[in-house]
């Protein structure tokens, strides 16, 4: 979230506009974002903190699936750069048919 924060102060695009989105993972060098420790907790403190999109690291997503909070959704991501068009999506509108880890 952190190299995302970066990309919307140096771009004219407005990343998250208004809209409140969390997420975690770790990033290479290459843009990977790689997966992270105690995710389930993040995702619940996102919640609460009122985030109804949370972007979490495509090999974390096993650790998802039914643990995701009511009201939130939990977007897949690879790249840093899926991670910003998915934004793009979500603050368009057009979310419905990105990736999830909320299973079937």
């Amino acid at each position: 979230m952190f190299s995302l924060g970066i990309v919307d102060k140096l771009t004219p695009a407005d990343l998250a506009k208004g809209k409140t989105v969390a997420g975690t993972g770790t990033i290479d060098v290459d843009g990977t974002v790689g997966a992270i420790g105690g995710i389930r907790q993040k995702m619940v403190g996102a919640r609460r903190d009122g985030a109804t999109w949370f972007l979490a690291p495509k090999t974390n997503c096993d650790e998802v699936v039914g643990y995701v909070p009511d009201g939130m959704r939990v977007i897949a991501v690879g790249t840093l750069h899926e991670a910003r068009e998915d934004l793009l999506s979500i603050q368009n509108g057009t979310a419905s048919g990105l990736p999830t880890c909320q299973g079937p």
